[in-house]
């Protein structure tokens, strides 16, 4: 009896210790994948699409804030849009992906939180697009920063660092997401993406 005990006792330890590998193995796979942002679509400021705050000479119009009065008086400035992230497998080793962490930071600090849940399965060389939504209130950050100034470097300026994209992959383990521990930085440079009617 007790030699059984002894034999399940190992067995269980070494399942444990099998599962420990594993889950590193599959969380290493989710950060050797190669992400992008394949485009950015739908995206509208104040509830408007870009084309309305553009000025003849191709960028941002000083003028339109005369536009968004009510809106700076109500203290509503909204951002919202898609991205459709591209993911691909590089590696030998499938990745295995079951929900998305996503985080917009807008000069270092946090700006929109978001979770797609998508089953996500790549072999080597296999990609796939996965579509991100947004929707943020920009107000008190335009606010700290005095809105002109703001609004100016949002949308004609490539700052690096100024509008960052990040992800959180995750894989289920025993009816439990796992998350990868730490977010990755996708795009360091989103807001010439998202807006590059401004900078074309």
């Amino acid at each position: 009896m007790k030699k059984l005990v002894a034999i399940l006792a190992v067995s269980v330890i070494f399942m444990l210790s099998g599962c420990q590998v594993n889950k590193k193995a599959q969380l290493k796979a989710l950060a050797d994948c190669d992400y992008d942002v394949e485009s950015v679509e739908k995206v509208k400021f104040n509830g408007k699409n870009l084309e309305s705050y553009k000025g003849s000479d191709g960028n941002f119009s000083v003028s339109t804030l005369a536009s968004l009065a009510v809106a700076l008086f109500s203290k509503e400035l909204p951002l919202e849009g898609q991205v459709n992230m591209k993911i691909t497998n590089p590696e030998a080793k499938k990745a295995a992906f079951n929900s998305f962490k996503y985080l917009i930071e807008i000069q270092g600090t946090p700006l929109f939180e978001g979770t797609v849940d998508q089953n996500v399965n790549l072999a080597q060389g296999q990609s796939t697009i996965v579509p991100l939504t947004f929707q943020a209130n920009i107000f008190n950050k335009a606010r700290e920063n005095g809105v002109e100034k703001f609004l100016d470097e949002l949308f004609n300026r490539d700052t690096e660092g100024f509008l960052v994209l990040k992800i959180k992959p995750s894989i289920r383990i025993a009816g439990q997401n796992l998350y990868y521990p730490s977010y990755i930085t996708i795009d360091k440079n989103f807001g010439k993406k998202l807006f590059k009617i401004f900078k074309l």
